[in-house]
């Protein structure tokens, strides 16, 4: 048994179960990634928390979801840890390789291996799960191995360079893992999958052919719709004979056929369990001071094989222990990952659930025949989604899909034909996804904690991974954390409270056009101010309306500032600022040439067209004011489509101006 403390002891020294219980912890059994989350979530909330925790493995914490890239070569050792992120003023007690084999629930105690006693104030079960081993005459024999710890993934690495053919027993994704990571020592392998396709459960029969082509490609036989009946051999496999009399020689076989809930501990300790430990939405036992959380949990009668609820249940049941009122209503099953090279991602139905006739189905595949995706919708809104090769929008779907979006016709027309929801930009660049899109699958940390990190100073990755724990887990979200970390806020445009203001007044001034009451004429011709000359007397309307002429003029300068070389004195940003402020003042010339009158017939539609070429310019103007205060996404698509409608009203403007004025002189 190892023991690591830094802070004050809370355990019993020596022989503990003799010695009196000098503080009741939080005790945490269970150091994988779940485990370790647990234990952070409480320190994070009561830096002072007392925890302590126990491993059953003689290893520091580590990252079981990259023991495929350990596997392979692409990590070593120190590139899984998982340590606990501690604050200096700790109270955590870590025990490593050390069993927990009892709880006593009455005098509230758990019992290790080694006779060891520790009194608890609350307990977390957090024991995972263990590879499931179907039963199969001759599987005891030496040579076959699981992939499910870092016991496993050693004894492999050893095996990998003087094995000549292994099989592998299951197509998910950790069978497949194992698979590439022994074919890259050029073993010949073999996949062995009892259902017709690979990934049965997150794929569906395009995407799994696609992932069957690539793994012939690089040398990995698979076999499909066909299990084993007998190991072959003596005291070591020599070869195996499967369901259709099919006999395969092999000198390795590696179990990767499913998991099967840690309960045990539990069952023993009289707690609730079915096919994981029982649990309600608090993440509570049947003993209501005894949690648990991960594979080794039941919630709702379903047990999640993946991290990524795990971590939200334990952030669940940490908040709950601290006093707290947190809810755990169930997570949708998402795959994104790399399997064997290949970005898969898979989420909600896929079809497995129900019939394909009660779901419309949107599909496209690449020209290049490696990439695919596909959207399962009800009543047009996102219920499932797969995806083989690439796809830049997965995190983006997968908000959608967690709230059930619609998705509009077009948008079903555009992802048919280009594979895009989103127009590329939309979905290219991380700093404008919702605030809710999820950027770390493993840890569930959304784009907008990310942004906030931010804000408050954690500018680089590592900074934003130790704040938030995103890219803590399988590290691929990296890229998306560096496009974030390296892109600074965006930046005040210069003389923004000019165009914010202008943009306000405006915007008030067409609103007062549209909807305030004609200002009416004077009374009585002994007024000191004849306010109604302005738009009565024919020398003043001209005065107005050619100053108005004039000013249209001169704000469709910037146009040429855009588009002609000779025309770019200045910075744009100067040309775009008085473009603005001119077109304030044109906005208070229209309501002294009108008085607030729209006119009818050919007057109304000019007043209608000009009053709404106003409204979005100045929409437009706000928008860039107080761009830097706003989400870049937000912002952009307000200038996209102000701008778009700008342009669209100023066409039929000179036309609608010139009868105007034709009809003035003429009558």
């Amino acid at each position: 048994m190892s023991a690591v403390a830094t802070g004050p002891a809370l355990e019993i020294d020596g022989d503990r179960s003799a010695s009196p219980v000098v503080a009741s912890p939080v005790v945490v059994i269970g150091t994988g990634p779940v485990g370790i989350r647990v234990v952070e979530e409480l320190l994070q909330r009561d830096p002072r928390t007392p925890v302590v925790i126990y491993g059953n493995e003689p290893w520091e914490p580590y990252n079981r979801v990259r023991l495929s890239s350990l596997l392979t070569g692409e990590l070593n050792l120190s590139g899984i840890q998982n340590p606990v992120r501690l604050p200096a003023t700790h109270r955590v007690v870590q025990h490593h390789d050390c069993e927990i084999v009892s709880i006593d629930r009455e005098r509230r105690i758990v019992t290790d291996r080694f006779g060891g006693c520790q009194r608890w104030s609350r307990l977390i079960l957090a024991t995972g799960s263990s590879p499931r081993i179907p039963f199969i005459e001759g599987i005891d024999k030496q040579g076959i191995f699981t992939f499910r710890n870092l016991n496993d993934a050693q004894r492999l690495m050893a095996r990998r360079t003087r094995s000549r053919h292994a099989i592998v027993l299951g197509g998910g994704l950790l069978g497949l893992e194992a698979a590439w990571g022994l074919r890259k020592y050029h073993t010949q392998v073999t996949v062995l999958e009892h259902a017709t396709r690979l990934m049965a459960r997150q794929l569906d029969d395009d995407a799994a052919e696609l992932l069957r082509e690539h793994l012939l490609a690089q040398g990995i036989h698979i076999l499909l719709g066909n299990s084993i009946k007998t190991v072959l051999g003596d005291n070591s496999i020599s070869g195996v004979r499967l369901r259709s009399g099919r006999e395969i020689a092999c000198d390795t076989l590696v179990i990767s056929a499913g998991i099967q809930p840690n309960i045990e501990l539990a069952r023993d300790a009289g707690l609730s369990v079915g096919t994981g430990i029982r649990v309600n939405d608090r993440m509570q036992t049947s003993d209501a001071d005894i949690y648990a959380v991960g594979e080794c949990a039941e919630h709702r009668n379903q047990v999640y094989g993946l991290v990524a609820p795990g971590l939200e249940q334990a952030g669940v049941a940490a908040h709950c222990i601290l006093g707290g009122d947190s809810r755990f209503a169930g997570a949708r099953s998402a795959t994104r990952l790399k399997v064997v090279g290949v970005p898969v991602f898979s989420m909600g139905r896929t079809g497995e659930q129900e019939p394909l006739s009660q779901l419309k189905t949107v599909s496209w595949r690449g020209c290049d025949n490696r990439s695919y995706r596909r959207l399962l919708l009800r009543r047009n809104r996102l219920v499932g989604a797969i995806g083989f090769g690439e796809w830049k929008e997965s995190s983006r779907v997968q908000e959608a899909l967690d709230r059930s979006r619609i998705i509009w016709p077009w948008q079903q027309r555009r992802f048919a034909k280009r594979g895009q929801l989103w127009p590329g930009q939309d979905a290219a660049d991380v700093n404008d996804w919702p605030a809710a899109a999820v950027v770390c699958q493993c840890t569930g940390v959304t784009r907008g904690t990310l942004s906030r990190a931010l804000r408050a100073g954690h500018a680089s990755v590592e900074a934003l991974s130790e704040q938030t724990g995103a890219a803590s887990v399988c590290g691929g979200c990296k890229p998306l954390l560096a496009d974030l970390a390296g892109s600074a806020a965006t930046a005040a445009e210069a003389g923004h409270r000019t165009l914010l203001w202008s943009g306000i007044a405006g915007l008030l001034a067409v609103l007062a056009l549209l909807f305030l009451p004609p200002v009416p004429y004077a009374n009585s011709v002994q007024l000191p101010v004849r306010w109604d000359r302005l738009w009565s007397d024919s020398l003043f309307k001209q005065i107005s309306g050619f100053s108005l002429l004039g000013i249209g003029l001169l704000v469709s300068l910037i146009s040429l500032r855009k588009r002609v070389t000779r025309f770019a004195a200045g910075a744009f940003s100067s040309w775009r600022l008085w473009h603005v402020v001119f077109g304030t003042l044109a906005a208070a010339l229209l309501l002294a040439h009108t008085g607030l009158r729209l006119g009818s017939n050919l007057n109304l539609l000019l007043m209608l067209v000009f009053s709404a070429l106003l409204l979005v310019g100045s929409v437009a103007g706000a928008t860039i004011g107080v761009q830097h205060r706003l989400p870049r996404a937000t912002a952009r698509r307000t200038r996209e489509v102000a701008l778009w409608m700008h342009i669209l009203l100023i066409w039929p403007l000179p036309v609608l101006l010139g009868f105007h004025v034709l009809k003035t002189y003429w009558f």
